[in-house]
């Protein structure tokens, strides 16, 4: 576990721990300091990421470890009650309402007879019509129920409640910064996106560099160079992947690094191999999985394997302007649940906006006025 994920107090101070979720909090606590440990507050954090590409959320719990300061049952000095609860009181109280959310939303599905949850509600049938599966229509609407207790057919509550939940980026171009690796099935679509991005970059005045690792070809080599020459970026070369220790020593001086990996089926791109551990000991590199529009989410469990194999922690979606089923997005995010970074159409390349998706997936056309204002919180 990340050393992040646990504030160790000193002799009687109280440790503060964070995690994803309530729940997952409680269990650390649980894990760390014992039954008897004292949850004194919990409360939701949001922080910006490193190198831009918008925020995240979680939870931070403050706990009192048995035998430092105040016990569960003890008076406090003030005189009040003690309303204090142990983290396996509070885990067990957190089981116990997601178990009744679970028995309410298997109530729905036998209310609503054939068909469940999806009968007879518009919204579901907007996504089944934009080519969402049913299965993922089906596990959204549930989520949606489970959490926020409303009914799937309140539209209006179940747009805002995706909207917050189809996790994306959410920021602007100014907050794009670090070091980002881009892996994919094709590493034409891969490259694609890279050039895009360091266009967009240094139209901002962003020292940026493009590291193409090993080029499948010289044709490759040859537009680097000549879209590097163009739009004024510089680049460079890995032919072999010993030489990548070599390379670090120049990173440093970039704002922004665009890694160009070969595709994940690459031999080279084997766990054990040399790229697989220079990339997993920089451990500040973002991780972008790069796909295709064209790609079946059914066939996407080689793509979610390398995902979880190279610690992938950004989605991004390449060619939307050509699929007839916008809601694969849904699907996409569905198979490798990762939020959404860049997003590519006909051309253009923009950062990842939840509203403005959201838009794409029920009709709306995905432009870049549109994402530009879903990221700057005005959808």
């Amino acid at each position: 576990m990340d050393s992040r994920n646990r504030t160790r107090p000193s002799a009687d101070q109280p440790a503060v721990i964070t995690a994803p979720t309530l729940k997952g909090a409680y269990k650390l606590v649980k894990q760390t300091y014992g039954e008897d440990a004292v949850i004194l507050g919990s409360r939701t954090v949001t922080r910006r990421q490193p190198h831009g590409l918008g925020h995240e959320k979680f939870v931070e719990v403050t706990v009192q470890a048995p035998g430092t300061g105040a016990r569960t049952g003890s008076a406090p000095s003030n005189g009040t009650a003690d309303t204090s609860l142990t983290a396996d009181q509070l885990l067990t109280e957190v089981e116990r309402i997601e178990n009744l959310v679970a028995e309410i939303s298997e109530e729905v599905s036998r209310r609503d007879g054939p068909g469940g949850i999806l009968a007879n509600n518009p919204l579901a049938r907007s996504f089944l019509e934009a080519g969402t599966s049913e299965a993922t229509v089906q596990k959204l609407l549930t989520r949606f129920l489970s959490e926020t207790g409303q009914r799937p057919d309140n539209r209006a509550a179940a747009l805002s409640w995706l909207g917050k939940n189809l996790k994306a980026s959410n920021c602007e171009w100014d907050g794009f910064y670090g070091c980002h690796a881009f892996l994919g099935p094709r590493s034409s679509d891969s490259f694609n996106l890279i050039l895009d991005a360091a266009a967009r970059l240094q139209k901002l005045g962003r020292r940026t560099l493009v590291l193409s690792v090993m080029p499948p070809h010289h044709g490759r080599v040859k537009q680097l160079q000549v879209e590097a020459a163009r739009l004024g970026f510089d680049a460079a070369i890995i032919q072999k992947p010993q030489q990548l220790t070599r390379s670090e020593k120049h990173l440093g001086r970039y704002e922004v690094v665009l890694v160009d990996m070969p595709n994940v089926e690459h031999p080279q791109m084997d766990q054990g191999r040399i790229l697989h551990g220079w990339l997993s000991s920089n451990t500040t590199f973002h991780r972008h999985m790069v796909v295709p529009s064209f790609y079946d989410p059914e066939d996407m469990d080689s793509l979610k394997e390398a995902a979880r194999d190279w610690n992938c922690d950004w989605l991004a979606l390449t060619g939307l302007e050509a699929t007839r089923r916008p809601g694969k997005v849904l699907e996409y995010v569905d198979q490798i649940p990762l939020p959404l970074s860049l997003v590519g159409w006909d051309g253009n390349l923009e950062i990842a906006a939840s509203g403005a998706l959201l838009d794409f997936i029920l009709g709306q056309p995905l432009v870049s006025t549109n994402l530009e204002k879903h990221a700057n919180g005005e959808g």
